[in-house]
């Protein structure tokens, strides 16, 4: 610990120290003066006691000089006084040294009270209430001698030494404790440095430092996250390279082989030669431009930070819109695919992104149609699924094709390296279960769905086919 901060803690802790036995001076010193404290003198309930076995306050009280000076004591001023403030009987001749109404009385018999001037430790006068038919009470001055002075001196400095060595105590066991922590947390701070991101401090109190250390588990905890999130991140960032290399390493090769080829054999080659490379590097040029389209669309969709365009849509309109595309778009090579269209009477409305649903629902009944061996079923509904009890609206697009692979429903919605070329029939815009499910799967997730895909078999061994089940919050 800084030894000036060291120095400002112990002046703090004196100064403390000295308001604390300010107070409690001051506090027995109020209550001497009531007649409720600490101060309880033998002598002076000793005369009292001669006093009250007298025949007369005033003998009584001469007799009781005679001894003091047979003794060898000096003249103790005293007074017997009645509750209205007549002397009844006294030592010393004169007025009463304090007006009497001044003084506080005590209220019961042989009580004490203390009277002390401005700025004195030491009372300079006492009171007892005697025990008498009326209220009479026994007022003695206290002589300051040297030896009363010097021990009233000596309880005050001894109170203040006691107070100050607390003070310094409760300072050096702090000092020795937060010393300790501040070794703690550079052990703490030193793991981190060396990518130990799961160090944390023991929390074992719930005082300011246990909430201090429990913030600072926090502040770890949201590094920890925030790190976790740049690694998987960069962890993506390396599988999307990965699957660039992969797949454009295949439409590049194809379009290579077709430009050598024409280049080197066109004049020799028939116009139907021609015409089937020129098909080629066509297809693999258009599927090459979809792939990088669909690579940026996932990964601008897939940003935390993607906000999409909210608007009300009428969910049935949008799906038979996309049907009514989907069945014109049917090529030579496909046969004509029965669209079949379920939907309740009242329209289903939600808030969205109407080109991100449209794009999602084109992609699902395009491998719906390209997949099915006759026809597509699309049956669309609301249902109460919400955790809050709010509604969803569930698509169903069911196909009567050979049906989804255990492996291909685990990878739905995943990207995975793939090889695919013209020859696998990715013309007329068509996209496979690549990087199309991935679209769909972030699409749905953007507007807070879900989607899932199984093969039909599994929930009704006489159909055949695959289910894909979208479902949006509306």
């Amino acid at each position: 610990m800084n030894k000036n901060l060291l120095v400002k803690l112990f002046l703090v802790s004196l100064a403390v120290s000295f308001i604390m036995d300010t107070v409690i001076v001051g506090s027995i010193r109020m209550l001497n003066e009531t007649g409720e404290g600490p101060i309880r003198n033998p002598a002076i309930r000793f005369m009292a006691r001669v006093i009250e076995k007298g025949s007369s306050y005033q003998q009584t009280l001469q007799s009781f000089e005679a001894m003091r000076a047979r003794i060898g004591l000096r003249v103790l001023p005293v007074w017997i006084v009645d509750g209205s403030g007549k002397i009844d009987a006294q030592i010393s001749s004169g007025p009463l040294p304090v007006a009497w109404n001044d003084l506080t009385k005590p209220r019961i018999i042989h009580g004490i009270a203390a009277h002390y001037r401005s700025f004195q430790l030491t009372p300079d006068m006492m009171i007892l209430r005697l025990k008498a038919p009326r209220p009479t009470y026994l007022l003695v001055k206290i002589p300051q001698t040297g030896a009363i002075r010097r021990g009233f001196l000596g309880w005050t400095i001894f109170l203040f030494a006691t107070m100050a060595a607390s003070a310094f105590a409760g300072l050096l066991i702090t000092f020795v404790y937060l010393r300790q922590k501040s070794r703690e947390a550079k052990q703490i701070l030193g793991r981190l440095e060396k990518g130990d991101l799961k160090a944390r401090f023991p929390i074992s109190r719930l005082d300011e430092l246990g909430s201090l250390m429990t913030d600072f588990n926090r502040m770890a905890n949201a590094i920890e996250s925030l790190v976790s999130r740049v690694e998987d991140t960069d962890r993506s960032r390396q599988e999307l390279l990965h699957e660039l290399g992969h797949d454009l390493r295949t439409p590049m090769t194809s379009l290579k082989a077709a430009v050598d080829t024409i280049a080197d054999h066109s004049e020799t080659m028939s116009p139907a030669h021609r015409e089937r490379f020129l098909k080629i590097i066509r297809s693999e040029s258009e599927y090459f431009l979809r792939m990088i389209d669909d690579l940026f669309f996932i990964a601008e969709v897939g940003d935390p930070k993607y906000r999409k365009t909210a608007e009300n849509i009428d969910l049935t309109a949008l799906v038979q819109s996309e049907i009514r595309i989907v069945e014109e778009g049917v090529t030579p090579e496909k046969e004509a695919v029965d669209f079949q269209f379920n939907s309740p009477e009242s329209p289903i409305i939600l808030s969205g992104d109407p080109v991100l649903l449209k794009r999602m629902m084109r992609n699902a009944l395009q491998n719906a149609r390209r997949y099915a061996a006759s026809k597509v079923e699309i049956e669309l509904e609301s249902v109460k699924k919400n955790h809050d009890g709010g509604s969803m609206a569930r698509i169903v697009i069911r196909d009567d094709g050979s049906g989804i692979s255990s492996e291909d429903a685990i990878l739905f919605g995943k990207r995975r390296p793939r090889k695919l070329s013209c020859e696998n029939d990715l013309s007329n815009s068509e996209i496979s279960l690549g990087l199309g499910s991935v679209i769909m799967s972030a699409i749905a997730s953007v507007h807070g769905g879900r989607i899932a895909i199984s093969n039909r078999q599994k929930s009704d061994p006489v159909s055949q086919g695959t289910e894909l089940v979208i479902e949006l919050p509306v």
